[in-house]
């Protein structure tokens, strides 16, 4: 229908009876709005009776979605056909149903009349809410992730961040989403990471070591992988960086290398003699320091095991040299080789010597033996030495153990263990059938709390809730920082933890630290707990439960807690 023909001057009795041979809903309208008729298909759809004219539209569509309708029916396009609205429409059952309003000037002059027309969009609203949820339940799992993962634009802006990637590199997903992913990293690997990204948007899969610092973290080391998401054409239409903390694993190899390093330091100040032995072929190699401490000339080489038993002592020599017997027996007990015998020095003079190898086998037998020999005749020195050397290591890795599984600030359990213990607990209790209760604590407006007093009185007031947590919780009890204000517990054990929030809340409460920003004047916690009589959750879904509770807990009015019993299989 051209416009010429839309704008013809019509009766309203031709306006409705031209209404009634449409095979979709429509109407005409005023130019006030106002309802001069229904057509058939509308009145059939809404169980209405004749042509309902000078109905209301509050009968017709829902009342938060009247003043739209009204501002759009009143508004007059330029052209002859106005833009489409999405508005839902009563039906018959009760129920709204969704439909795209549209609107043509079918007739004009003195009285302008609206033609008004709904198509059914019912099933791409559906398909809209259920694309929603899809993707808000996808950001919810990728929440639970203890990784990093970020999703990034050909343009090399952030798509999107999961909570873990937030709390690490200390933004907000608001803050973050829209800019670019290199410029939230350490300024010192922003080249090594836009030369991953390049890579991967190439199509290529990269990765790079990283670094981040934070007041909620400290300190961490992340290995990062870059993978492409390629669409239906093989091209890259973003990138999924997935960042792994590897902490642990950095300062560990860097313990390894320091003591490798003073390994080599001291073979070569202490006067360690290292040799290398191929007992397949039975040739020895030994260094100079070696021969020095046998007292021979290193241009006299001791090559074969036969070479080497006339430097060593009468008494000694077949124990130190029957080397595949020794072999099998380490083997078997899976040990490394260590003996201490005595040398005889051209000079007649008698040194004893501890020997240290670790033995390289092959199919179950021992091919090769690699190790040093230590002058250790002076035995008290030597032996006090080699004692304060030992405790000197466990002392080292014990701190390092220490330092992997305690929080730096508190000095609590960290997440690492938390998990680690949540998830042995998990096991014992499917094992046992017994209860397990877990928990989530969340300091009450701990920001407006470091904003007005600062960040070193919000850390030292975080130290003393965990010692304060820490000091009524049961030995039985695993109470550890879970990040940022964050805590969380297992109770292992537990069917009521009750008894355990109580007094959680009043060792917190009994600290009395002030809070003028708070209604109780005092910082205050708030606690969600999880009880499983079953166990048939994981231990993730634990942990989610329980944070779901807190958030309702603080919906409440922060400063409680709820419990929540999860129901049976």
């Amino acid at each position: 229908m051209s416009d010429s023909t839309d704008r013809q001057d019509m009766g309203p009795d031709a306006l409705l009876a031209a209404l009634d041979t449409l095979g979709i809903p429509a109407a005409i309208t005023t130019e006030d709005g106002g309802i001069i008729g229904l057509g058939r298909t509308w009145r059939e759809f809404a169980a209405l009776d004749e042509t309902a004219g000078g109905m209301a539209w509050d009968r017709l569509v829902p009342a938060s979605h009247l003043d739209a309708l009204r501002a759009w029916l009143t508004r007059m396009p330029c052209e002859g056909e106005a833009p489409a609205l999405e508005c839902p429409l009563a039906h018959a059952s009760g129920a709204m149903r969704w439909h795209q309003l549209g609107k043509r000037l079918v007739a004009s002059g003195e009285a302008v009349r609206w033609l008004c027309y709904a198509t059914d969009i019912g099933a791409l609203k559906r398909r809209e809410t259920r694309l929603n949820d899809e993707a808000s339940l996808q950001a919810k799992m990728l929440d639970v992730s203890v990784d990093c993962i970020k999703l990034i634009a050909p343009d090399g802006c952030l798509l999107h961040i999961n909570k873990a990637g937030c709390l690490a590199l200390g933004v907000s997903a608001e803050e973050s989403v829209g800019k670019r992913w290199s410029s939230l990293l350490p300024e010192e690997i922003r080249a090594s990471a836009e030369a991953s990204l390049a890579d991967a948007m190439a199509g290529r899969t990269s990765r790079f070591p990283g670094r981040s610092v934070s007041d909620a973290m400290g300190e961490q080391f992340w290995d990062n992988l870059l993978t492409p998401v390629l669409d239906e054409d093989g091209g890259t239409r973003s990138v999924l960086c997935v960042s792994r903390e590897v902490t642990a694993e950095h300062r560990a190899v860097q313990t390894l290398r320091e003591n490798e390093e003073r390994l080599a330091m001291a073979a070569k100040v202490g006067g360690l003699g290292i040799w290398d032995y191929d007992i397949a072929g039975d040739r020895l190699h030994c260094d100079a320091s070696w021969y020095r401490i046998m007292g021979r000339d290193p241009s006299d080489t001791i090559q074969t095991i036969a070479e080497f038993r006339p430097l060593i002592h009468p008494e000694d020599v077949d124990r130190a040299t029957d080397v595949g017997r020794t072999a099998s027996d380490l083997l078997a007990e899976d040990l490394d080789y260590s003996i201490t015998f005595r040398v005889v020095r051209p000079n007649g003079d008698i040194r004893w010597v501890r020997s240290l190898a670790y033995l390289e086998q092959k199919e179950g037998r021992a091919v090769r033996a690699v190790g040093f020999v230590a002058d250790i005749t002076d035995a008290w020195r030597g032996e006090l030495a080699l004692r304060d050397a030992n405790r000197a290591l466990e002392e080292e890795k014990t701190s390092l153990a220490r330092k992997v599984l305690e929080d730096p600030l508190t000095g609590i359990s960290n997440r690492r263990h938390l998990d680690s213990e949540l998830a042995r607990v998990w096991v014992h209790a499917n094992e046992t059938a017994q209860p397990l209760s877990v928990g989530m604590i969340d300091v009450d407006r701990f920001k407006q709390f470091n904003d007005r007093y600062g960040h070193l009185a919000g850390d030292a007031a975080l130290k003393r809730i965990a010692k304060a947590l820490q000091g009524v919780a049961r030995r039985t009890d695993l109470v550890a920082r879970y990040g940022g204000e964050e805590f969380a517990f297992v109770l292992a054990g537990t069917a009521d933890p009750t008894v355990t929030m109580d007094r959680f809340l009043d060792a917190v409460a009994g600290l009395a630290i002030p809070h003028e920003d708070s209604p109780t004047g005092r910082l205050s916690i708030s606690g969600g707990v999880v009880v499983s009589l079953s166990v048939t959750e994981s231990p993730k879904h634990l942990i989610q439960a329980s944070d779901e509770a807190l958030y309702e807990a603080k919906l409440g009015g922060r400063d409680r807690f709820v419990v929540r019993v999860l129901p049976g299989p």
